[in-house]
């Protein structure tokens, strides 16, 4: 079974985008296969610079870059996202993808299950 999960919102001010990889981690340990989309907000997570010096914006960047150790290689991001918030590619989990708007639908229809977060 392949399981898309869409990160949308930003990374903190709540426990979701903790708790969303937690499951897409979960779902990989019983050998499914994850995709990660971060859309919206939600790129930020991926920000190799997040303020890890604040406890109550404890940075989600450690366990992105340790999905690739738990089969998680599918880890993408909107294009467009980067550019409407001037984020450059270059501070982003070196991992991560780049996705269009046309390559996420194609993704979506290809999944079996959707998660959005």
């Amino acid at each position: 079974m392949t399981f898309l999960y869409l990160f949308t919102r930003a990374p903190y001010g709540h426990s979701i985008a903790r708790e969303a990889l937690d499951m897409a981690l979960a779902s990989a340990a019983f050998d499914q296969h994850v995709s990660l989309v971060f859309a919206q907000d939600a790129i930020y997570q991926l920000l190799n610079t997040q303020d890890k010096g604040n406890t109550e914006k404890k940075p989600h960047i450690g366990v992105i870059n340790a999905l690739p150790l738990y089969e998680i290689e599918n880890i993408y991001y909107l294009s467009d996202d980067c550019t409407s918030r001037n984020i450059s590619a270059t501070n982003l989990a070196p991992h991560a993808k780049a996705l269009s708007a046309t390559e996420l639908a194609d993704l979506m229809r290809s999944a079996d299950r959707i998660q959005s977060f």
